[in-house]
């Protein structure tokens, strides 16, 4: 079984789990779609890096249960995979993903989260693109101050502005045009 994910402190991982398809959820039950693990591994020079062991912190399994934010996790765990590099730490953009997966999750579940789903790609692109340097500077100190509360709001979990969905569409839009090609 090959696992990719992120960790704040290693950037991007690719392990690979030998045995795992005999021995199945006995010596990994935890590995699994949108999960937070704790995971031991043994570096690889070349290749993937060997899975020893693996420890769910939390579970954002129920995105499965509407298909639409199934998708809209699908397309952030993606992004983040195709954003995100070995041994290039990550620290701001992992806890957004934690927090955006956790509202998603909740979402999906059908009780309360505290941003709505159309927020969840921006918040993901703005913490990236703040983390690695790539917002410009803005003439406007208001447009500044509003995307930095959107990027701690993202890190910390907290409440986002409250904004119609329409104004979270054109921002990640605008966004898109930030983002390397």
């Amino acid at each position: 079984m090959i696992v990719s994910g992120v960790s704040p402190d290693c950037g991007r991982l690719e392990l690979i789990a030998y045995g795992a398809r005999k021995i199945g959820e006995k010596k990994f039950p935890v590995v699994d779609l949108f999960a937070e693990l704790e995971v031991e591994f043994e570096p690889a020079e070349n290749g993937l890096s060997k899975l020893r062991e693996a420890e769910l912190l939390t579970s954002f399994a129920a995105v499965a249960e509407d298909l639409a934010i199934f998708r809209l996790a699908g397309k952030i765990g993606t992004f983040i995979l195709k954003n995100s590099a070995p041994e290039l730490p990550m620290a701001l953009s992992y806890d957004a993903l934690r927090n955006v997966l956790g509202n998603l999750a909740l979402r999906a579940a059908g009780e309360e989260s505290v941003w709505p789903p159309e927020a969840a790609g921006v918040v993901i692109k703005l913490v990236f693109l703040q983390e690695n340097g790539l917002l410009p500077e803005f003439d406007r100190p208001e447009a500044g101050a509003l995307f930095d509360a959107i990027a701690e709001a993202g890190i910390e979990g907290t409440p986002l502005p409250d904004y119609p969905a329409e104004y979270w569409t054109r921002l990640g839009a605008y966004l898109n045009t930030l983002l390397p090609q």
